[in-house]
């Protein structure tokens, strides 16, 4: 027995108002996420700011390094 059906493409099946909706997900999330890391480095920034040269000295770090190594937490060579 074939059964023939005419359901529409996936794509085609999605209603607008919830492309929109997922949208608007995706860039409120982009946009939280954002926020968040933002927030983030500054905590860090202000932690490292509030060491002494020594434990600085001890974690690899001189003070004029915190904002770069802030930057690209996991440098390259």
């Amino acid at each position: 027995m074939t059964m023939i059906t005419n359901l529409p493409s996936s794509a085609a099946a999605v209603p607008i108002g919830r492309k929109i909706a997922a949208y608007l997900g995706d860039r409120i999330n982009h946009w939280l996420a954002a926020w968040i890391a933002r927030h983030e480095r500054e905590a860090a920034r202000k932690i490292l700011l509030s060491f002494g040269d020594r434990q600085l000295r001890d974690i690899g770090l001189s003070r004029s390094q915190i904002d770069g190594a802030l930057d690209d937490p996991h440098p390259r060579g």
